[in-house]
């Protein structure tokens, strides 16, 4: 019967509507994951440009320093993960231009199955009006009720499949529209090879840069080793400093809680603790150079370095900040090594050396951000030390693990 036909059409017209719409999902997906290669490719391109400005300082010392050596390596590091993430971005374009193109071809065909079926519609309905066969139609209907229903849904068929073949035409339109972006994508991404190229020499140039250094530096074997000698002492006595602080505020602890035990410190506390891995970086602009734990001295063979905390690379004068809120604890001096402030979070306690000046007091309340000091120049690059502490005092934790990445 004439009057069934229009059912299954509409059916298929649905399904083409829900295709259409996992089809748009999927290109949004690709759309979210270009928007994040950018995003890291710009952060990597910041840090980039913040340690090739700390080794523009460090290369205008009288002396070679292993700070430079650090520098030179944290820069090759983040130009490979420059050109992995180009990598990507290339590769994630190409997948998108070919999903596009596939989506241009079943929307092609889409529409022009509809356009045949709709001439057809329009064919059937031309004979059916030049004819009686409409109105057999009508009158072979069992009721003026099913009768009014079959004359709705010729109607409705015939509004719907125009109204579909004008909306999937207009969606052609749009995939067309980017698939010319996307070809121009494509054009942009040959100057997106000539930055791969470029950065795979900078690369390239960094790792001589880095290894002519090295050799140099082995070549100075006896200053460095006088340099590290001084370096470990100031470290003893940070740690020695650290260590007495550590066991007199346990001492006390029976007699006065502390800080930690006060509603304002358990308050805190929590919030320090909830706040891992997203802790502001007590320098501006830094590149870590030092890690916490033991390591292998880069250029004395044989030689282990040990930190209970981070050594970061800033620039000249930089402000050392408070990474969180708390109450300052001590301020020491370590003799021929700067000033050290200790900050007591409640649930930890954070430690900021090789300090120039300080400019908080024993006992002085600090918020997120405010300012403690400046960095102090050892004679081996401009450089702050931090470290993280649980309450207790008795475990060094690894700071990276405490900061924004």
């Amino acid at each position: 019967m004439v009057s069934e036909r229009p059912l299954p059409v509409l059916l298929r017209l649905s399904a083409l509507v829900i295709g259409a719409s996992f089809a748009w999902g999927s290109l949004c997906a690709q759309s979210d994951k270009k928007a994040a290669l950018e995003a890291e490719r710009k952060a990597i391109s910041d840090r980039i440009a913040a340690t090739q400005g700390l080794l523009e300082e460090a290369r205008d010392d009288q002396q070679r320093t292993t700070q430079e050596l650090a520098l030179l390596k944290e820069d090759l590091d983040l130009r490979q993960q420059l050109l992995s993430n180009l990598r990507q971005e290339r590769r994630a374009a190409e997948r998108r231009l070919d999903q596009r193109k596939g989506s241009v071809e079943v929307a092609d065909a889409q529409l022009d199955a509809l356009k045949t079926e709709y001439a057809e519609m329009i064919r059937v309905a031309a004979k059916l009006e030049g004819s009686d066969a409409l109105w057999s139609l009508l009158l072979d209907a069992e009721s003026t009720t099913q009768a009014f229903r079959r004359l709705l849904l010729i109607e409705e068929y015939g509004r719907n499949r125009k109204a579909q073949a004008e909306r999937i035409e207009t969606s052609t339109q749009s995939l067309r529209t980017e698939l010319n972006a996307l070809r121009q994508e494509r054009t942009e991404l040959v100057s997106v090879e000539a930055e791969l190229r470029s950065a795979r020499d900078a690369a390239q140039s960094g790792a001589r840069r880095q290894e002519s250094l090295l050799s140099e530096l082995r070549g100075q074997e006896r200053r460095l080793k006088d340099q590290l000698a001084t370096e470990e002492s100031r470290r003893a006595e940070l740690v020695k400093a650290i260590d007495r602080v550590i066991a007199e505020a346990n001492r006390s602890s029976s007699a006065d809680a502390g800080f930690s035990a006060t509603p304002e410190g358990r308050i805190i506390g929590a919030e320090f603790q909830a706040n891992k891995g997203k802790l502001p970086w007590p320098v501006a602009e830094g590149v870590i150079i030092g890690r916490f734990g033991t390591h292998s001295h880069p250029t004395l063979p044989g030689i282990q370095i040990e930190r209970r905390g981070v050594d970061i690379a800033t620039s000249s004068g930089a402000a050392v900040t408070a990474v969180f809120s708390g109450r300052v604890s001590n301020v020491i001096t370590i003799p021929g090594g700067g000033m050290v402030v200790m900050v007591d979070h409640g649930s930890h306690r954070t430690v900021y050396a090789n300090l120039a000046q300080v400019e908080v007091q024993d006992g002085g309340d600090l918020r997120t951000g405010q300012r403690i000091g400046t960095v102090l120049n050892l004679g081996t690059g401009n450089k702050a030390h931090f470290e993280v502490w649980d309450a207790a005092g008795s475990t060094p934790l690894d700071p990276e693990l405490w900061i924004a990445r």
